[in-house]
C-alpha cells in the first residue's frame, strides 16, 4: 500500500524527485551550501536554489519548492533536506 501511495505521489508530483535530487547535491558539495547561505532572504535564497539545480539539468520551480517547504514546516513529506530546511527557515 505504501508503495502504490509513494509511486502515485511521484506521478502526480514529478517535481518532489527533482528537489530530492538537488538536495543530495547540495548536502555533498559544501561549494553550494556556501552559495545558498549567501542568500540575504528566503525569496532569493528559492531563487538561487531553483537557478543552480538549473544549472546542473535538475529543473523545478519556486512554487514547487514553495510547496515543499510549506508541506514540511507542518511536519510531513520531507522532500528537502534538514540542512536547507534550516537555511530558508531562518531567513
Amino acid at each position: 500500500m505504501l508503495e502504490k501511495a509513494l509511486e502515485r505521489d511521484t506521478k502526480a508530483r514529478p517535481f518532489e524527485k527533482e528537489i530530492r535530487k538537488f538536495g543530495e547535491a547540495v548536502l555533498a558539495d559544501k561549494s553550494l551550501v556556501d552559495k545558498l547561505d549567501s542568500a540575504p532572504d528566503r525569496d532569493a535564497f528559492m531563487d538561487m536554489y531553483c537557478a543552480l539545480a538549473k544549472e546542473r539539468g535538475i529543473s523545478f520551480t519556486k512554487a514547487d519548492m514553495a510547496i515543499v517547504y510549506q508541506e514540511q514546516k507542518q511536519g510531513s513529506n520531507w522532500v528537502l533536506p534538514k540542512k536547507v530546511l534550516i537555511m530558508m527557515a531562518t531567513r
